[in-house]
């Protein structure tokens, strides 16, 4: 079987080096691809920051018509001119005080805000050019809070249109400001509209970089996230939350502190990288920023089990298949070779066991397993045959078999009436009167004539008698004959303890009506002699 295991080990080896092949084309494939992830996330990095200024700007650019309402030019106007001590308005002719300019202002903004339609901000407020509100919607700041510090209102009421990020209360608003201009040649204050920053805005923002999670954390943790959808057979992103511990400790870099963002991060159990961003505004400065992660690439079960058409059409069919069908040719001529044809071998072998004068098999006309699994049949035939002789050796005859010990042989022409037990019994023919002369006569094979008993002079015991229809001279015959066969089978060597003169003359009865039955004889005689070291009887008819 050389060959054969040498040709698994072939397979084995092939086997494996095509795993190791699929693994290392997977670790460069990921390993390609985590480097196109990490560029992928500076990318998408650049791509928000840069939403959110168009966005801003696009906010600001809808906020124009707000700020040239003629309405509002007019209230902003007087209470640009009004003074403190509430001196006379000459263009209108009264005297409106703070109050009622900050009423009409504020329910003007909101009128306002409600046309914007989309764009309604959760605030909007009318400055003067001091920076103090004179109407408001919304809770930010209330009519007669000065914001003339605040750099997005100070840029405005300077005619500056400006945007900026602001934290209340830990909401996060993008607010936008623009000056408003009375008669088009001075500013007589500014509008500031404020839109929070929330899950929706959030939504549309992460639209901007598919296959990615965005999670917007403001300075007292998280403020909104999402997660888009896997693009294909990506991998899902991983989720927001595993964002929240790496942004705690983005301060500490000094990629943070100097650029204000970071480079690419593992984030989630190595299952993910992420890039971290400062907001713009205000709020960036007080510590908010942006979060957004990429799963690590895997490549995917569809790549084999689902390929292309393109994919399947550059792989070699033709050399395939010929390599396949010559490895599985080899492998069953090497299978035939050393496993079917030594396996007949042996099966030939086995059936020549039974044919006359074979009891052995021949290992050296065998090869291989077939020699091997020869020679141990023939240990185990050597085996049991040597258990058998044993047992046979160390069998001892029961006086039960002593009918065995008994048989007749028929005379020629002759037809036995019964049959009689199998057993070493020589029976010698009885002479044949009355054969007419010429007639050929078949010759008896010859009986070995044992040497002639002693006569015994015991004396029949009392009480014993010769079986009934038996002659005296039969009775003395029968007792001699035991007394000899006693005699023999204690020379051989044998049990005679239990056999009494009783039992043993039941037994010649029998044989003696059974052959006097088949030979029409007179009589039987009966001799006693030895036969392969054990006593044997000899039953010879009288006529």
């Amino acid at each position: 079987m050389l060959l054969t295991r040498f040709w698994f080990l072939l397979l084995a080896v092939a086997v494996a080096l095509s795993l190791s092949a699929v693994a290392l084309v997977r670790g460069v494939y990921e390993r390609d691809r985590a480097q196109d992830a990490e560029t992928l996330l500076q990318g998408d990095r650049r791509l928000l920051d840069e939403f959110l200024r168009r966005e801003a700007r696009s906010r600001l650019d809808d906020l124009a018509p707000l700020a040239q309402n003629a309405q509002l030019v007019t209230l902003m106007t007087a209470a640009a001119r009004r003074t403190e001590n509430n001196a006379p308005c000459v263009e209108r002719g009264t005297c409106d005080t703070a109050a009622t300019i900050g009423t009409a202002l504020s329910t003007r903004v909101q009128e306002l805000n409600r046309e914007l339609g989309p764009l309604q901000g959760e605030f909007l407020l009318a400055v003067d050019p001091r920076g103090v509100v004179v109407g408001t919607l919304g809770a930010p700041a209330e009519v007669g809070t000065n914001l003339g510090g605040l750099p997005v209102v100070s840029a405005a009421l300077r005619g500056y249109v400006r945007d900026d990020l602001w934290e209340l209360s830990g909401r996060l608003f993008r607010v936008g400001a623009r000056p408003v201009i009375a008669q088009g040649t001075y500013y007589v204050g500014a509008v500031v509209h404020g839109m929070e920053l929330n899950a929706r805005f959030v939504q549309t923002l992460a639209q901007a970089v598919p296959g990615t999670s965005l999670a917007v954390f403001g300075p007292s943790g998280m403020v909104a996230s999402y997660v888009s959808p896997p693009e294909g057979s990506q991998r899902a992103a991983p989720p927001p939350e595993v964002l929240a511990e790496p942004f705690r400790r983005v301060g500490e870099r000094a990629d943070w502190r100097e650029r204000g963002y970071t480079v690419a991060l593992p984030v989630g159990s190595q299952v993910g990288v992420a890039v971290f961003s400062a907001l713009p505004g205000m709020a960036g400065a007080g510590g908010a920023g942006f979060g957004v992660a990429r799963p690590l690439p895997v490549l995917p079960l569809s790549v084999l089990l689902h390929p292309s058409r393109e994919d399947t059409s550059r792989i070699p069919f033709g050399l395939v298949g010929a390599v396949l069908f010559f490895a599985t040719a080899l492998g069953w001529v090497f299978l035939w070779r050393e496993h079917d044809t030594k396996r007949r071998q042996l099966h030939d072998a086995f059936a020549g066991l039974a044919k006359p004068g074979t009891d052995r098999l021949d290992p050296l006309t065998l090869e291989g397993f077939a020699r091997e699994l020869a020679v141990l049949a023939n240990e185990g035939i050597d085996e049991v045959v040597k258990r058998e002789l044993d047992r046979n050796a160390e069998r001892r005859r029961s006086m039960g078999e002593l009918g065995s010990m008994l048989a007749s042989q028929v005379p020629a022409g002759t037809s036995p009436v019964a049959s009689v037990p199998p057993g070493p019994l020589a029976v010698a023919p009885p002479p044949a009167p009355g054969v007419p002369p010429g007639v050929p006569q078949r010759a008896p094979p010859p009986v070995p004539v044992p040497p002639p008993a002693p006569r015994s002079t015991v004396e029949p015991s009392r009480g014993t008698a010769p079986p009934d229809g038996a002659a005296p001279d039969e009775g003395t015959h029968w007792r001699e004959v035991y007394e000899s066969f006693l005699e023999t089978r204690r020379r051989c060597n044998e049990p005679v303890e239990n056999l009494t003169f009783e039992k043993f003359s039941v037994t010649l009865q029998r044989h003696k009506d059974a052959l006097v039955s088949r030979t029409q004889c007179k009589g039987v005689r009966f001799t006693v002699y030895e036969k392969e070291g054990k006593a044997t009887l000899k039953a010879s008819p009288v006529r």
